[in-house]
């Protein structure tokens, strides 16, 4: 008899069955695509990972939708209460199904991450049950959610949103995010733990997900005329209307508690100096002394900046403020910076009172920092940071004396000579940096830069950095991550420039060994 109950149900529902299985996948592809695109540090089974937490949900809620809250509607529960079944087994074989579905719909976005990563992914055995065992728990709790959603009949609007907005509460007022907890922190570390089995939040999960299902069954198993034909009715126009005004009240009554308010940032005593859109701050560390130098550097840097702007073509509107404090305890470069991601302006500490302090080079950092800024640090992945790099080393040596050249010169034919250059080193500039040094990529990616307007011209190389890093992105803009799968930056490049990418690293890395940079470079050149 169980099997002419999935029979049933397989005919009833398969056809839909496959149709969310394959349109699942196929998020979880485009998921792994957009993820290996972005770059992003946690990988492709991060993407993974973001796909079951906030996408598996939809289609899972869907199966349980057709499996029991389709019985209510087409009022097929009550001819099939009318058989001599059992109620037990009528509810078993439809969350039998639900399970089934679910899982199969996490195990294809797992087996989609194993296909993308392309062996990039060190998938180790233990690896691989860790990412299996997650997404199945994850997916047997999401389903035994949904499964108890799908019995509440005429109530399930209202249950949702009080989970939502409850859910949405607890998070922001709880000083430990939700995430700490099963059967979040399950999937919160999805992909980025590969040595220990998280047993504790398996088995916690796992106790949620029956305790839905104990709950499902309970409303699914109950006599005829009761809890089950009342859930089953429609809402009436007047029980909606009740039900909306009631949540709509509720939701005003706790939304001061969800707002957060944030005052806006402000730097005492700062000197401000507005240029064509763009306001620089200068706040000295000694808020009593004489602030000429303050007012000198706040005047200086903003009309520069705005013709650096201009340059970029970033409208004024959309460029960040700029907050500079004095701090005289750096070292090395004498500058530090930070964004402020709220305000959407950059906070630049200097020793600008320092002796070989820089402002050309203040001038060039604040420049790739309002790009990170401005773009909500899209231009700080690999595959484009180099070329932010290679106009800041423009800027920040357009004034520079032949010694300084010289020498940034000989660090960058220092660094090629002994690490290379290739395609990959160019777009991989975080591992480029962290095996040679960020300064020396940095040099490697002037030089470069420098090879380009040589070859091409100021204007090819204008157009190629305003196409690829002075898209503005808001917090909530997901339109980049495909705008990376379908504009590249080698397709960008070779558009923008006339050169493909191998060409161009080919080309600079004989530019940048034409140029030793210094008497001690060649002796070491003729030596190797």
């Amino acid at each position: 008899m169980t099997g002419v109950l999935l029979r049933k149900e397989l005919r009833q529902h398969g056809v839909w069955f496959a149709i969310l299985l394959v349109i699942t996948w196929g998020l979880f592809l485009l998921v792994a695509l957009a993820t290996l695109a972005n770059g992003m540090g946690g990988g492709v089974f991060f993407g993974i990972g973001q796909g079951l937490a906030y996408l598996l949900i939809l289609p899972v809620y869907i199966t349980g939708h057709l499996l029991v809250a389709m019985d209510f509607r087409n009022r097929t529960r009550l001819f099939l209460e009318a058989l001599p079944l059992s109620r037990t087994r009528l509810v078993g074989v439809k969350a039998f199904l639900a399970l089934a579905v679910g899982i199969l719909m996490a195990l294809g976005g797992v087996v989609v991450g194993v296909v993308i990563s392309g062996g990039a992914e060190a998938l180790s055995p233990k690896f691989a049950g860790i990412l299996l065992s997650s997404a199945v728990v994850w997916a047997c709790f999401l389903v035994s959610v949904c499964f108890f959603i799908s019995f509440l009949g005429r109530y399930k609007v209202a249950v949702i949103l009080i989970l939502f907005f409850g859910l949405a509460w607890l998070s922001d007022a709880s000083p430990v995010p939700l995430t700490a907890f099963p059967p979040f922190g399950l999937i919160q570390r999805f992909g980025f733990e590969r040595d220990a089995w998280p047993i504790e939040a398996l088995w916690q999960t796992g106790v949620f997900t029956v305790l839905f299902f104990a709950a499902s069954f309970t409303i699914g198993l109950a006599k005829e005329g009761s809890v089950a034909a009342l859930l089953g009715e429609a809402m009436t126009y007047r029980e909606k209307m009740l039900l909306g005004a009631g949540l709509a009240v509720a939701f005003f009554m706790i939304s001061p508690w969800l707002e957060q308010k944030s005052e806006p940032f402000r730097l005492p005593g700062a000197i401000e100096e507005t240029h064509e859109g763009v306001t620089v701050f200068v706040s000295p560390e000694a808020l009593d002394r004489p602030v000429d130098e303050e007012v000198a550097l706040a005047s200086t840097l903003a009309r520069r900046l705005a013709r650096k702007r201009d340059w970029l073509a970033i409208s004024p509107e959309d460029f960040p403020a700029v907050y500079i404090v004095e701090n005289s305890g750096l070292e090395d470069e004498m500058i530090d910076w930070e964004i402020l991601p709220d305000d959407r302006a950059v906070l630049m500490y200097a020793g600008y009172r320092e002796d070989g302090f820089s402002n050309d080079k203040l001038l060039a950092y604040t420049v790739s920092v309002s790009l990170s800024a401005l773009t909500n640090e899209r231009v700080s992945r690999e595959q484009r940071w180099w070329i932010v790099c290679g106009i800041e080393g423009l800027w920040e040596m357009e004034t520079a004396d032949e010694t300084a050249i010289a020498a940034r010169e000989k660090i960058a034919f220092d660094t090629v000579r002994e690490h290379g250059l290739s395609v990959d080193r160019l777009m991989g500039r975080d591992l480029y940096a962290e095996e040679a040094g960020w300064r020396e990529a940095d040099a490697v990616a002037w030089m470069a830069f420098r090879y380009l307007v040589e070859t091409v011209g100021i204007d090819k190389l204008r157009s190629f950095v305003r196409a690829t890093v002075t898209d503005k992105v808001t917090r909530t803009d997901s339109r980049p991550v495909w705008r990376e799968m379908f504009r590249s930056v080698p397709a960008i490049f070779k558009i923008k420039t006339g050169l493909t990418l191998e060409e161009f690293v080919e080309g600079a890395r004989k530019f940048i060994e034409s140029h030793p940079g210094s008497k001690a470079a060649d002796v070491e050149g003729g030596e190797g």
